[in-house]
């Protein structure tokens, strides 16, 4: 055996990839920070799910090398702290990037077709009239879809609105090459340029220090009064109290909001506006993807462990 793999904060009893190479901890779903400090003395790695993993887990394992999140986000890691104990932290960002494409852009799809407003009314008996106005959604073709993040996420993202005849701007830490915004028919431009154009506003962008709140009370006040906001990245990107502001007195005209920040605990002032969808953190919630992201974890730590090669590196 290679060692001993801890899996926290995930709802499984099983890993085949890795059972071959390593002895396997499950922790417990209630387990607690004693229950953790008592079994990290003898851990090599671990993966990470919906657990916070601090100082005070990492410094109960002297033993850890790697840890993987199982997923995309690495926020919930302490990278700063395992980065100053030697300590590999890896993610998963190919398993998630399709499903969570395709929840922005079904969000995107639902607001601008009303589909929620129409399902409530047919489910209460009501055939809307649509002749009028306010019964009617818009087309996407020719809109402009502005993409705040532009990894793997983004890029498929852009993939679909290119599809569906949108125009595509994005604003990025690093521009991508000439050649992928040719493909993508994506234009880069700065933040405020994106957006005071963009009708759709997605954020597909990690959770740092630098993103937090990137969608302010300032934010807000460029973007025009008929934009809509996807957010299927994190909540700690968006301040929420101001958002909440924009969307009763007619600044925005609607959310996509998969993601908030504090979970599951959401704001329930959300829930009072007809021109916001809740969807519950599930941009990476299908089954082939919760397969797929397993079987990337445990690549990672085979890469690691067994072959010495660190594979989807963040730090």
């Amino acid at each position: 055996m290679n060692g001993k793999i801890l899996i926290a904060g995930l709802s499984i009893d099983q890993l085949p990839e890795l059972e071959a190479k390593f002895d396997l901890l499950f922790a417990p779903k209630n387990a607690d920070l004693a229950w953790y400090q008592q079994v990290l003395p003898d851990i090599d790695g671990m993966i990470a799910g919906k657990v916070q993993v601090g100082q005070e887990m990492i410094d109960a394992a002297p033993k850890l090398k790697i840890i993987t999140a199982c997923g995309v986000g690495f926020d919930h890691i302490d990278v700063d702290y395992a980065s100053s104990q030697g300590i590999v932290v890896s993610n998963c960002p190919e398993s998630v990037m399709q499903p969570t494409a395709e929840m922005a852009f079904a969000l995107i799809l639902a607001l601008s077709r009303k589909l929620i407003k129409y399902d409530e009314g047919m489910q209460k008996g009501a055939f809307l009239d649509t002749s009028l106005p306010e019964n009617q959604g818009q087309s996407l073709v020719g809109k402009t879809l502005g993409i705040f993040g532009m990894g793997r996420i983004g890029q498929t993202l852009a993939g679909y609105a290119k599809c569906f005849g949108m125009n595509v701007l994005y604003h990025n830490r690093r521009r991508l090459p000439q050649e992928t915004e040719r493909e993508l028919g994506a234009n880069y431009v700065q933040l405020a340029e994106l957006l005071a154009r963009a009708d759709y506003l997605s954020l597909n962008a990690p959770a740092t220090p630098e993103t937090y709140h990137v969608i302010d009370e300032a934010a807000i006040s460029m973007m025009p009064d008929t934009a809509y906001l996807i957010n299927t990245a994190r909540g700690s990107l968006v301040d929420e109290a101001a958002l909440l502001r924009a969307l009763k007195n007619g600044r925005l005209a609607g959310a996509g909001l998969d993601v908030f920040a504090n979970e599951p605990d959401f704001n329930q002032e959300f829930c009072q506006l007809d021109n916001v969808i809740l969807t519950p953190h599930a941009g990476s919630a299908t089954k082939e993807a919760r397969r797929n992201v397993l079987k990337e974890a445990s690549y990672n730590l085979l890469s690691f462990l067994v072959d010495g090669q660190p594979v989807n590196r963040v730090n």
